[in-house]
């Protein structure tokens, strides 16, 4: 009865520490902090909500704030859009979806018709 007792203990611990998972963080994302849009996983502009959602990448601590957009009007109510990321995200968490993010129009200044044209690659 000790071996089979022991091979249940066994067994339990070989289930729980499998399930274990140690990853790195230290992943680069490509944002130029030179003054260049940076790479997002992700943009969508919704015309029916009037709202411009992006997905960036994130350690874990992206927040909208990060974020500086530059607008520019190219007449006839279309507009160039693009982000900057102007704060790091230095946190150490795990995010392979990235961080989504949702900017109205009117947050962004644009009028309610416009037609909007994001400036920023994207990719992974």
């Amino acid at each position: 009865m000790n071996k089979l007792a022991l091979l249940a203990i066994s067994g339990a611990a070989a289930a729980t520490l499998g399930g274990c998972v140690i990853v790195s963080a230290d992943v680069r994302e490509r944002w130029d902090h030179n003054g260049d849009f940076g790479t997002l996983y992700g943009a969508e502009v919704s015309q029916r909500g009037g709202e411009v959602t992006i997905i960036a990448h994130s350690n874990g601590c992206t927040q909208k704030e990060d974020f500086r957009f530059v607008l520019s009007d190219r007449g006839d109510d279309e507009f160039a859009l693009g982000f900057r990321r102007e704060n790091p995200d230095n946190c150490k968490a795990l995010v392979p979806d990235g961080r989504r993010m949702t900017w109205s129009f009117a947050e962004l200044g644009l009028p309610r018709d416009a037609s909007v044209v994001i400036l920023n690659p994207v990719g992974r």
